[in-house]
């Protein structure tokens, strides 16, 4: 059933592939009475990517759009159609797509969260913010081959973030464990080999080289925190604006919903759903 629901969502929602009487002049593909338009396969392509990119993309998906209808006509000429429930689901899919449009008209999309309103958030809430655990701020580096003119000027560095950038090693970083600033990170979610290293260092101390398996692990001690200890503002600044936007989003919508109900004659049938 899932996959008869996203064939008649697609077909219903994104192609558009309705049968004309007069073809269109824009076509890309057909099959039988049936066209996929230039405009009607724009829609499927995303913003951002080069021609070439673009190109093969199309050829993909007019060559998805054949096949689609192909099996699409089959179905059809077999007598086979959605039934209600799944006739009632791609209806739902509509409806969502409506409503989503109908909020982004009605609601604020460019909420300003003013820096008093953080400043009394933080204050009021203190409790949100206090470290559970011992934390650590640190700057990392894996250098996956051992380089002496690196590893000469990383021993003689005091700022290991600037290295990084100068020769773009952020940049060939992973999500995990990525070449950069990490920031205040917990104890516990560290290499047992990078705590052996760090147990000893003052802050500032850019460390040796720590060999693992993936390579050789630069360590700057930024900072330490201990857990019952507060989170300043600014290291939560971000997270408490999108908090108090996602708030301002909610109470907005709540307000959207109370001037609606009035408007419409609203009854449930509670006992009917025994």
């Amino acid at each position: 059933m899932y996959r008869i629901l996203i064939i008649g969502i697609f077909i219903l929602a994104v192609w558009g592939c309705t049968e004309r009487k007069t073809p269109p002049n824009d076509i890309t593909a057909q099959v039988d009475d049936s066209y996929l338009t230039k405009k009607e396969l724009n829609y499927n392509i995303p913003s951002g990517f080069n021609e070439e990119i673009i190109l093969a993309l199309k050829k993909n998906l007019i060559n998805k759009w054949v096949e689609d209808e192909i099996f699409f006509k089959s179905a059809e000429n077999e007598g086979l159609s959605l039934d209600d429930k799944e006739i009632y689901l791609v209806q739902k899919y509509h409806k969502s797509i409506l409503i989503q449009k109908y909020l982004d008209q009605k609601l604020n999309r460019n909420i300003i969260v003013s820096e008093k309103e953080i400043e009394n958030y933080y204050n009021n809430n203190k409790d949100e913010f206090i470290r559970v655990e011992n934390e650590i701020h640190l700057v990392h580096l894996l250098l996956e081959q051992k380089d002496k003119a690196i590893f000469s000027e990383i021993n003689k560095a005091d700022d290991l973030i600037s290295l990084i950038k100068k020769y773009y090693f952020d940049q060939k970083s992973t999500i995990e464990l990525p070449n950069d600033d990490l920031g205040y990170v917990c104890e516990k979610d560290l290499p047992k080999i990078f705590l052996n290293t760090l147990k000893n260092m003052k802050t500032g101390v850019i460390s040796r080289p720590v060999k693992m398996s993936d390579g050789y692990h630069f360590l700057q001690l930024i900072d330490r925190k201990k857990a019952g200890t507060y989170r300043v503002l600014e290291l939560v600044r971000n997270d408490l604006v999108l908090r108090l936007k996602k708030k301002h989003r909610t109470d907005e919508l709540n307000r959207l919903k109370r001037e609606l109900k009035e408007k419409f004659q609203v009854q449930t049938f509670l006992s009917k759903i025994q």
